[in-house]
Order: structure tokens, then sequence, then C-alpha cells
């Protein structure tokens, strides 16, 4: 964030500064990074104890690629900052922008002495996420929230930091008190889909994905989820496939209608054999993956349609791919691990079959989180 040129003039009061400073505003918009950190290193050295001068260089050098410059600049600048709440929260932003979450804090923290405000709240929230102090960062958003209770980014902020912190129970209280407020906002539903999928509520989350999905059918995430638990939305299954090739019309060009009609119909195939319809998800997946191939729950569906058609080689080679996406994910090894035995390749088998019991093993540990965000 780019400190506008009246504050600015504020610290560099001298008219020939001034003009330093514009041409270095002016190479900044030309995207010349070469002569704005010129000019602004001029400056600097014109008016060194000027916290805007060094916060611009920062920012300049950040730009430039030159991470360790732009720190040392934004740490001069908040030497020199003091009071000014304007500097601070900018640095602030630069700090976190920059991956750095401590001085980020430091920053802010300045700020809110003298400025108790959602928005300053929320820069906090967003740097304690970053530090990983999720209980910190759910009291400033918490705050956030307090202080604008029309802010729907306010009250997704809090949610999303509770599930996060996989606290589903509050996440779902303040996504359900925010529905007396906001109705049929997309993110705040699909947060409150995945909280009940946290709490096991799976019907209660279907409903929230379906209903994403019928008011902004354009929005692929809760397609994606859906995808994720079919096995627990057998009876919504005619309304998902007629929605997975909805979105193949609206958005022909993403993978993501095609991998759901796939995985809609593989969830109705029978146990074993290779029917048509088999054959008709083998083709949406074949187009998944020719717009994105880096798909790893797409090659594992291709891999499991595969060995049904008892192509194994061809199977093999879809698992694989899975697996060197997503190492983490048990089913593709334990797949793999059959399309190997019937290759007679028992070695590989063996070590499929172990790796998938000790991964199976940690995602007991850790819970189920499909369907929740990354942290950090």
């Amino acid at each position: 964030m780019w400190l506008s040129l009246c504050l600015l003039l504020a610290f560099a009061a001298a008219p020939d500064i001034q003009t330093v400073v514009q041409e270095g505003l002016a190479a900044v918009k030309a995207k010349d990074t070469a002569t704005a950190l010129a000019r602004f290193e001029q400056a600097a050295a014109m008016e060194p104890e000027s916290a805007a001068v060094w916060y611009l260089l920062a920012q300049t050098h950040l730009m430039a690629g030159n991470r360790d410059d732009a720190l040392a600049a934004a740490e001069e600048s908040a030497k020199f900052a003091g009071s000014d709440t304007a500097v601070q929260y900018n640095l602030a932003v630069f700090f976190l922008s920059a991956g750095e979450p401590v001085p980020s804090i430091a920053a802010a923290e300045r700020v809110l002495a003298v400025e108790n405000s959602a928005d300053v709240h929320s820069l906090l929230g967003r740097a304690y996420t970053a530090q990983k102090d999720l209980p910190k960062a759910i009291e400033h958003y918490r705050e956030a929230w307090r202080l604008s209770p029309y802010s729907d980014q306010a009250l997704y902020d809090l949610a999303q930091s509770y599930l996060l912190a996989q606290d589903f129970t509050n996440a779902i209280a303040v996504l359900e008190e925010g529905r007396k407020t906001f109705q049929q906002v997309p993110q705040l539903e699909i947060a409150l889909g995945v909280a009940y999928y946290g709490q096991r509520r799976f019907s209660d989350s279907v409903d929230c994905f379906l209903g994403v999905i019928r008011t902004a059918p354009e929005i692929p995430q809760p397609y994606q989820f859906v995808g994720r638990m079919l096995e627990h939305a057998s009876g919504r299954l005619p309304e998902i496939t007629e929605r997975a090739v909805n979105f193949e019309k609206i958005a022909p060009e993403s993978p993501v209608g095609y991998v759901l009609h796939a995985r809609a119909i593989m969830q109705q195939l029978p146990p074993s054999g290779y029917p048509a319809e088999a054959a008709q998800a083998e083709d949406l997946l074949r187009k998944a993956l020719s717009i994105k191939e880096d798909q790893p729950g797409a090659h594992y569906l291709a891999g499991t349609l595969l060995a049904r058609k008892k192509d194994f080689e061809a199977a093999a080679k879809h698992l694989e791919r899975s697996i060197e996406l997503d190492a983490e994910a048990p089913q593709p090894h334990f797949r793999l691990a059959i399309v190997y035995s019937r290759l007679g390749r028992k070695e590989d088998a063996a070590r499929e079959r172990a790796l998938h019991e000790k991964l199976s093993a940690e995602e007991g540990l850790q819970g189920n989180d499909q369907l929740l965000p990354p942290q950090g």
C-alpha cells in the first residue's frame, strides 16, 4: 500500500525533496523500479529522518525483489514513525506482506494504542494468524466484528479463524448469528458448510453447499466440497449430477464440473464391472485432466476406474501420478497396492500397503480435515 502524496509531503516540506519524491512516485507508476529506487534513496539522503520516505524506499525494494534491503528500509521507517498512525499502519501491512508477522504486530499495536478500529483489529488478526497464534487472532477478529457488525468480511475472518482452530462449535455459533444480518452470502454459507462438516452434520453441510450452488452457480468451491463428501449425500445425487452438468455449461474451461459429474456417476456404479456409465465417467475425467493435469483427485478416480476395467498398467500410472501430487493421501496408496498385486509387483504392493497403513493412522490421529482451510 503506497502512502498518499499528501501524507508524504507532510514529512518532506522542502520543495526540492517534493520534486524528487514525485519523480520517484511517477517511476513507480511507470514500473521503472531502478529510477524509483534512485529517487527515493536520494530523498532519504536529503531527509534521513522521514519515516514516509523510508517507507516508500522499502516498498520499492520489495517490488524490485530486494527483500533484505526492503526490510532494512522498513526498520528505518519504523525508527522514525513515532506516533504517526498512518505510517505505522502502512508498515504493519508492509511487514505482513513481506512474511514478517512479528514487526507487523508491533506496528499495528502502536496504531491500536491510538485508534481502536475494526481495520486495525483485522490486520492484527491476519498477523497473528500468520504467526500461528490462533487464540490471539480470534481475539482480534472478534473485536473487529464487534466494531463492524455489518461487515460480512469481519464475520468471515472470525469464522475462518475458528475453522483453522477446528473450533466448529464457535464457528457455527457466529455464522448462524451472522445469518440474521447476512442472507445467502456465498463465502459465509460455504464456511458454515465446512463447520457443519467438522461436526459431522453432513446433511446440513450438503444443504449449505447446494444452497450456494443454487444462488451462485458460478462459484467452484461448493462443487468441490460436495464432491469430497458424496458418500454422505446419496439421496441428493440426482440434484448434484444436474448441478455438475450445469457447471460444465457455465464453465466449460474448468475441470470442476467434469470431476464432480464423474464422482456422482462413480458413486452409483455397481461394486464391480465396467458398464457404460463407467466409460462415461472415464471420458469426463479425461476431459478434466486435459484442462488441468495436476489434479491428484482426478488421477485417483481415473486409476480406480481403470482398475475396474482391468487396465492395470494405465491404472498404476494414474495412481502413481496422484501420489506424486499428494503423497499424504492414504487411499491412492491402498488402490495402488491392489493394482501392483494384479501386476505381480509384490514388493511394490507391500510398500504401498505399509504406506497406506501409516498414513491412515496419522490421519486418524489428526482428524478428518479434508474440507478445512489451510493454516498460515
